[in-house]
């Protein structure tokens, strides 16, 4: 016997109708290494990028980072369409760390051994590609060629090539042909003051300097589609010239849920969610999409930015990435209870129920909407009127409370 007990079967169904298509919108985030216990917290199905931050090499090339074959596994299973990425750098390394890095990209003989290291992990760990993070001193002679070299190995293998670059400031390290090799640059739009200037307590990340950012980087020749706007999950709270400290959003929101609709309480700042939502609609009108910094930062909850992030996507019109739920696929579900068909379909689907009473179905669209549909019960089976819908991806919910029984 299987027991569902509410679990929600998704079934993909493609209506033969007439297209209506929507815009589609990157949502980046970053998943540093030490919040990766938090894994069965995130929802990925509301990301459409995972960059898995960060990894660095040893004195002779070899990458390292925690584990996340679970990660890489669990965002998967939610979403299958994720796109996921290894984060190289960081913002902050080590002295050790960084003098790796100088000698395996401005030493060109270093660099071809390396960038195979490269290329082999990505492979070997099943990744889509690789996102570049060197910043400010780590930012040396050979970054250019070096870049432009690994681009060129990345897309023989078919795997993406992003960078996170500052909002408005361009290393002088890196040329004109370096920068047009990524795919697309997620822009950090934040950290505009901070622990290091404590004497300049407000917002790091404003609305302006959001606008400030995508305009700098189109000014640099780069189109709009290869931009993403970075948005915080933190904040910074300026206690006094000599005590300034970082928070995540959650922590703020846990100290009262009525933090969660705006941006600075007392000396403390950062982005609430009509500020997120703000950002949003600027990213839908200028840019490519929304990164975020970092996941592990959210509330998960009915106060999480990330889900902010997703309901103002969609109500904007834009599809972002899949649904959270239990997807199970058709074959999986012929081969418990129920036969779905046709699929394509452009009048009518059955749902065939083989021997189990008490199931309930609906039909939603890409956004887990459900939408008002003539549906009428048969004997063992239930069909759905879905004339006149528009062409695209549906999905159809069916839930049982009680124990259903495999097909024989």
């Amino acid at each position: 016997m299987l027991k569902m007990n509410k679990i929600l079967i998704l079934v993909f169904l493609l209506f033969t109708q007439i297209l209506v298509s929507a815009q589609s919108s990157k949502v980046v985030g970053y998943l540093p290494y030490y919040r990766f216990d938090l894994n069965n917290s995130i929802d990925y199905c509301k990301v459409t990028h995972l960059n898995l931050s960060f990894a660095n090499p040893d004195s002779d090339g070899n990458l390292k980072i925690k584990s996340f074959t679970n990660i890489v596994n669990t965002a998967r299973q939610q979403n299958p369409n994720v796109v996921i990425c290894i984060s190289l750098g960081g913002g902050a390394l080590s002295a050790e760390v960084m003098q790796n890095w100088k000698n395996l990209i401005d030493i060109p003989a270093n660099s071809p051994a390396f960038i195979s290291k490269i290329i082999n992990f990505v492979e070997s760990k099943n990744l889509d590609g690789v996102d570049f993070d060197l910043e400010w001193n780590a930012v040396t002679s050979g970054y250019s060629n070096f870049v432009i070299a690994l681009n060129d190995s990345l897309k023989a293998h078919n795997k993406l090539f992003t960078a996170a670059l500052p909002a408005t400031y361009r290393y002088s390290q890196i040329t004109n042909a370096a920068l047009q090799v990524f795919d697309f640059i997620n822009i950090m739009a934040y950290d505009a003051t901070g622990p290091w200037s404590p004497n300049k307590p407000g917002q790091h990340s404003s609305y302006n300097f959001a606008k400030k950012g995508i305009q700098f980087w189109k000014n640099q020749n780069v189109n709009s589609d290869k931009l993403v706007i970075g948005v915080p999950f933190y904040g910074y709270n300026f206690v006094s010239s000599s005590n300034v400290y970082s928070f995540t959003y959650a922590e703020m929101v846990n100290k009262n849920v009525a933090y969660a609709d705006v941006d600075n309480v007392e000396n403390a700042y950062y982005n609430g969610r009509p500020t997120i939502e703000n950002k949003v609609e600027l990213a839908s009108n200028e840019v490519s999409g929304i990164m975020i910094w970092e996941l592990g930062q959210d509330r998960f909850d009915e106060y999480s930015l990330l889900t902010t992030i997703h309901n103002k996507f969609t109500a904007l019109g834009f599809t972002t990435t899949g649904l959270c739920g239990n997807i199970v696929s058709i074959d999986e579900i012929s081969e418990v209870i129920f036969k779905v068909y046709p699929n394509p379909a452009t009048n009518i689907i059955t749902v065939k129920n083989k021997g189990i009473n008490g199931f309930k179905v609906s039909l939603l669209n890409i956004y887990g909407q459900k939408l008002p549909v003539y549906l009428q019960d048969r004997f063992n089976s239930l069909t759905i009127n879905v004339e006149g819908l528009p062409r695209g991806i549906y999905l159809i919910q069916i839930e049982n409370d009680g124990f259903l029984k495999p097909i024989k």
